[in-house]
């Protein structure tokens, strides 16, 4: 900050300037000359080349605190971090009562306590109001809101939502410190206000007795089933985005005698690509001829345990009616896959958290409420093949066992292709890098149309290999790639393609 503009400092954001009487009309003339740029008036930036509404963010904090020195950033902005375009502030003596208008941005200050216990600091020159004193603001009945303007306080949903996402974060010092200053500061607010909110802090902490909570994530923690979120929103654009796309049909109109092999090999493949590999003759003779090799006793129950799953056409045509149909049917084909590993516990979620590399999967409390959330937004989709997408990603980002989780997703996933007589998704040997890419870019929020397309590749590829000879079958499966390895596979060009026929 300066009250002498000076020559351009090389940051595109430029150099904030206050208007004084000694250098009002230098900084006019720079205006005129377009070297400087007003953001209100006596606020000057002087030799920034970003667009003004980003000029305007990146000086947000010093221009408020210029007009309320030591104000508290409060109310709906101390939950968003200033990230909308209305900034809510409160100062006990404000300096200035008029909101403060610039270019993408209206800050609006009220009377208000200024720093209590548990504020800090923001942006080294502002307050902001401590969670607990966040949440008694933002619980706060003000009534209905000036045209055009969005209320200061977000509301008891938002309240809830926030509590519950203390909650979700395990770290029980977080809600123990919330307590502690709550009781410190509550007498600054009405005791309606507080009565509420430390009802809404004890459904938290497993006392609730009160009536219906507006927060749906809270609720259901008080229910017993907390969910993720932040996946159940991932989830809800995915179903948006899938609901956007047309449908893909490719019916599976052939009988039985067409896919002899099919489920052979797809439980194969299923098992190679989570690293329970055998050569196709020793697979061979663990599923069909019941022969298992004394060194690898589990891993050979893996195979035959997934290919009794998915020969089983009637079984194989079960999907979930609800969320308790999801879990179930989610529990039990684990149960069988994971029988002969009772250190994984079969047929049990998770009790402890899981990842694949950086990425965290959904915390174990928080496995089934997310499971049953995310299968409501599944249900209302149509098309098969989304549904069957959707299971996949949904089944893939909670992860909820210890192990297993990516076969149990394809087994679903296949079920609901299975149950309306589409052709089944099956990942290659050679394709597996191409599927997990397209699972990690939607974990990402990148989207869920790659998923779309890798998994509509590999029915296409079912479609047309030839499942009904072994022979035949064999000569489809090397002719398309499908046994090369995934890292080979992407440098030697032998992808995944469609058989070169007889």
């Amino acid at each position: 900050m300066s009250e002498t503009p000076s020559a351009p400092s090389g940051n595109p954001a430029g150099e904030l300037v206050f208007s004084t009487a000694a250098n009002k009309a230098h900084l006019s003339r720079m205006r005129r000359a377009g070297k400087a740029v007003r953001l209100t008036t006596g606020v000057y930036v002087v030799g920034a080349s970003l667009p003004v509404e980003t000029v305007v963010r990146e000086h947000l904090w010093n221009v408020i605190a210029h007009f309320w020195p030591d104000a508290v950033v409060c109310d709906r902005t101390a939950f968003d971090g200033g990230r909308t375009d209305w900034i809510f502030i409160c100062h006990p003596d404000p300096p200035r009562v008029r909101d403060l208008l610039m270019p993408g941005v209206t800050v609006k200050c009220r009377i208000g306590p200024g720093p209590l216990p548990g504020d800090s600091r923001w942006m080294d020159v502002l307050y902001l109001s401590s969670t607990a004193r966040a949440l008694l603001e933002n619980a706060e009945e003000v009534g209905r809101p000036a045209e055009n303007r969005p209320s200061r306080a977000a509301g008891l949903k938002a309240v809830g939502d926030q509590i519950d996402a203390l909650a979700s974060s395990g770290d029980h010092s977080r809600l123990k410190t919330v307590f502690h200053v709550f009781d410190q500061i509550q007498g600054y607010f009405n005791q309606a206000t507080v009565t509420r909110v430390r009802a809404l802090l004890a459904a938290a902490s497993g006392t609730y007795s009160g009536g219906e909570i507006a927060s749906e994530r809270l609720a259901a923690r008080v229910s017993g089933t907390p969910y993720d979120a932040a996946r159940v929103e991932l989830f809800r654009k995915a179903v948006a985005e899938l609901e956007s796309l047309a449908p893909i049909v490719r019916p599976d109109n052939a009988g039985p005698e067409s896919r002899q092999w099919l489920p052979f090999f797809e439980a194969y493949f299923s098992n190679y690509i989570e690293g329970t590999r055998f050569s196709v003759e020793e697979a061979f003779d663990i599923a069909i001829n019941n022969e298992v090799p004394a060194a690898r006793p589990k891993d050979a129950h893996d195979v035959s345990a997934t290919f009794r799953i998915v020969s089983d056409h009637a079984l194989m045509q079960v999907v979930p009616r609800d969320g308790d149909d999801l879990v179930e049917i989610l529990k039990d084909r684990h149960r069988v896959l994971m029988a002969a590993r009772p250190e994984k516990r079969p047929g049990q979620f998770k009790d402890l958290p899981n990842y694949a590399g950086a990425t965290s999967f959904v915390a174990p409390l928080q496995t089934e409420g997310t499971l049953r959330a995310g299968w409501e937004l599944l249900n209302g989709l149509v098309d098969p093949f989304h549904r069957a997408v959707m299971m996949m990603f949904l089944v893939s980002e909670c992860h909820p066992f210890d192990d297993g989780n990516g076969r149990v997703a394809r087994i679903l996933t296949n079920a609901e292709l299975v149950a309306r007589g589409q052709h089944r998704i099956v990942i290659a040997t050679s394709y597996r890098n191409n599927y997990l890419a397209a699972l990690t870019g939607a974990t990402a929020g990148n989207g869920v149309t790659p998923l779309v397309s890798v998994l509509d590749f590999t029915r296409k590829w079912v479609a047309v290999v030839d499942w009904s000879d072994w022979d035949r079958c064999r000569a489809d499966l090397g002719s398309s790639n499908a046994f090369e390895d995934p890292g080979v596979a992407e440098h030697s060009g032998k992808v995944l393609r469609l058989p070169s026929g007889p």
